[in-house]
């Protein structure tokens, strides 16, 4: 395997064991009328606890959500009765990352578990092919034909993305369906490491989602600060070296009231990002899959697989 050091393989493969060891503990936190933010809080100290950092916040999106939900502090929401949950969590080691999502079923529907079932097997058709060479869009058109093939609907608005030490997406998009001009992407090499997601919604679904207005989650991108208080949060913001992190992890950083004063001063100044909220434009049930894989000779290692 080329591109990457010894020492840098050790830290994803490192990163991808605690992170599917974490994804297994998610199993007994999902059940009805669980509070979102206990999810949220129980698996971050997981990946603490287990030697690493989270590599951006725990996503706990609940049906017709696609992705970006993350508790803020305080969140009294619960996962209702009858549920498709998306957890979708990462962790990094001295900032080689790994992501991972699954999807759970509480008082699963027929309609649900074909959603689960197919996302799941999106994905391994998608790894199954990979090896340097493709394109980012050959990963996309296994993946659609596998959801068309079982009369579901790809999320074409949601991508994978290619991964590298410190940054969660390098601008490589891995799609869900075949783009139109493939073959102008640059191909796939080894030692590329990627993370690749299906998103899948019902027949009577739309292929877009649209963002809300709430945003949980943001990255710094800028430094200029003028407050005291944005001063203030912008240095505990930088303790997460750019990647997201969520407005829950600031609550000891200033008093409520001055740390949205202090948020509100620095997205204007455009030195952090917001991931707003990603819902289904028609309001139908998602589900979603995903495993961090580094390309090698002959295919790719699962590195979130244990």
């Amino acid at each position: 395997m080329s591109q990457l050091t010894d020492e840098a393989l050790e830290k994803y493969r490192e990163a991808g064991k605690i992170t599917a060891s974490v994804m297994r503990k998610a199993k007994k936190l999902v059940s009805k009328g669980r509070k979102l933010i206990t999810i949220c809080d129980s698996l971050e100290k997981e990946i603490r606890n287990a030697g690493a950092q989270p590599a951006f916040p725990v996503n706990v999106s609940v049906n017709q959500i696609a992705a970006h939900y993350t508790s803020p502090f305080g969140d009294d929401l619960k996962i209702p009765e009858r549920a498709i949950v998306k957890i979708d969590l990462g962790a990094h080691v001295d900032g080689y990352i790994s992501d991972q999502a699954k999807t759970f079923l509480v008082g699963g529907t027929k309609k649900y578990q074909l959603l689960r079932q197919t996302s799941e097997l999106a994905l391994e058709n998608a790894i199954s092919f990979i090896k340097p060479g493709i394109r980012p869009g050959d990963i996309g058109e296994v993946i659609e034909k596998t959801i068309r093939k079982e009369g579901l609907v790809p999320i074409t608005d949601l991508t994978g993305h290619v991964i590298d030490r410190w940054k969660l997406h390098t601008g490589t998009s891995i799609p869900n369906y075949k783009p139109k001009f493939n073959f102008l992407e640059p191909k796939l090499k080894v030692g590329q490491v990627l993370a690749v997601e299906p998103f899948v919604t019902t027949e009577d679904g739309s292929e877009k989602i649209y963002d809300e207005s709430y945003s949980f989650i943001f990255s710094q991108i800028g430094d200029k600060a003028k407050s005291a208080d944005s001063k203030i949060l912008l240095n505990e913001i930088k303790k997460y070296y750019r990647l997201p992190f969520a407005i829950r992890w600031l609550e000891e950083s200033l008093p409520e009231t001055k740390l949205y004063e202090a948020l509100k001063e620095l997205i204007s100044f455009k030195t952090i990002n917001r991931y707003p909220m990603l819902v289904s434009k028609s309001q139908t049930p998602i589900a979603q899959s995903e495993h961090t894989v580094i390309i090698t000779e002959h295919g790719c290692e699962v590195i979130t697989r244990i």
